[in-house]
């Protein structure tokens, strides 16, 4: 079984990915997303347990589908 900390790093990596992957700073997608930087932050630094709330507004301001946060990395 893989604990809340995992989860929590893994959900921070792929954000990270697919921030990167369309070119954004933290600040541009904390504007696009409509949460604060530091949210941003602590969430690929994998430190928080993400609200589903704010995974949903990270998710449309990256054009992404939820589910592509928690894809396995390898």
């Amino acid at each position: 079984m893989v604990d809340k900390k995992t989860i929590a790093k893994n959900i921070g990596a792929n954000l990270k990915k697919l921030r990167e992957g369309k070119d954004l700073s933290m600040q541009a997608l904390a504007n696009l997303a409509d949460v604060e930087k530091s949210q941003i932050v602590r969430i690929e630094n994998g430190q928080v347990d993400a609200k589903v709330s704010s995974l949903y507004l990270l998710a449309q301001a990256l054009e992404v589908d939820v589910k592509e946060f928690f894809r396995e990395i390898n």
